[in-house]
């Protein structure tokens, strides 16, 4: 016998056994309540940080179930799972539906709360002419006006990190750095972490993390410990990072990474609190959603999951002073670097 019928008898050999059912996942019903228990069992089965975020996860089922019945309509069920996600709050959680806005879990970003107090435009004004940008404002860096200080700001973490060595090989003679992460929307912190080996002359055990791999509460995958290491030649000048409550997943992986040097202060605001992986998923209705996979650790042993990572010093921008062109929070970590 030729292989390619040993390959065909060994096929149908295997279907005789097990059977042609199980080669194949029923697609679930498009129905309200196939929807909601679709939704509400993937998060229950999938999403990894419902004790880090105080949640009863069959609690907000025996609420929201009977909410459900075969005449709820779009509008309705689209309210009533956006009504338990929110229990979540969670800003990698977020529901998306045709000719609706994306309702996010997270009030901060669903409400846009003091989403008006960081402004990129604003920040130009602050620096020399010949300041280098990104496109869509993925980076921007420079030195400040009159002050022997360097400023960079990522609007996500990815290839615009590569930015990083440019502008200390640009600015080597500065007194110190601002790095901004404010309203940084995440991405890859894997790039932050590749990028920082200039700005550190021995390894920092920054943070550990463990991922779904079962339906199970307890099944996760063995920790994994993420480390930045020295690479290049060491700059060891003063860093202030800013942050705010938009600073968020892989945003914040790089605050923790910042964290572990000891020549780095954080400014500004508390962080966003949403650490680990976001996966995406869809619904038979074909609406979709996300949910988090994945526990996050920092070197102090604590998650800060739901929680967000405090700054070293406190200030908060107010709308008056952004709208006059005043950015208080940026104008303060140059003061201290003078």
């Amino acid at each position: 016998m030729n292989t390619t019928k040993k390959i065909i008898a060994i096929v149908f050999l295997y279907l005789a056994t097990v059977g042609c059912e199980k080669m194949f996942i029923e697609e679930p019903s498009n129905n309200p309540e196939a929807i909601f228990e679709n939704l509400w069992n993937t998060f229950n089965e999938e999403y990894a940080v419902f004790e880090e975020r105080n949640i009863d996860w069959q609690a907000e089922y025996n609420i929201y179930r009977p909410m459900v019945n075969t005449n709820t309509t779009d509008d309705e069920l689209f309210n009533i799972l956006s009504q338990m996600l929110a229990k979540l709050d969670d800003g990698h959680v977020n529901l998306t539906a045709p000719n609706r806005e994306i309702f996010y879990s997270n009030k901060i970003k669903n409400e846009r709360i003091d989403d008006n107090l960081f402004s990129i435009p604003i920040t130009k004004t602050y620096l020399e002419f010949g300041y280098k940008e990104g496109d869509e404002n993925s980076y921007l860096y420079g030195k400040i006006k009159n002050e022997n200080v360097a400023y960079i700001y990522f609007d996500y973490v990815g290839e615009n990190f590569f930015k990083l060595e440019d502008f200390l090989n640009q600015y080597h003679n500065v007194n110190g750095y601002i790095i901004d992460l404010r309203h940084n929307q995440g991405g890859d912190f894997t790039y932050c972490f590749s990028e920082m080996g200039r700005l550190t002359d021995q390894p920092h055990y920054v943070f550990r993390s463990k991922t779904k791999n079962g339906k199970g509460p307890d099944d996760f995958t063995q920790w994994h410990h993420w480390t930045i290491n020295p690479a290049g030649a060491y700059i060891d000048k003063p860093i202030i990072v800013l942050i705010d409550r938009y600073t968020i997943s892989a945003g914040e992986r790089a605050v923790m990474a910042f964290k572990t040097l000891p020549n780095v202060r954080l400014m500004g605001e508390i962080t966003n609190g949403a650490h680990g992986t976001m996966i995406g998923r869809e619904l038979a209705n074909g609406w979709f959603y996300s949910l988090v996979t994945q526990k996050t650790e920092m070197f102090d042993g604590n998650s800060y999951e739901g929680i967000g990572l405090e700054p070293d010093i406190y200030s908060k921008n107010i709308l008056s002073d952004v709208t006059a062109g005043i950015d208080k929070t940026l104008q303060t970590a140059i003061d201290s670097l003078k």
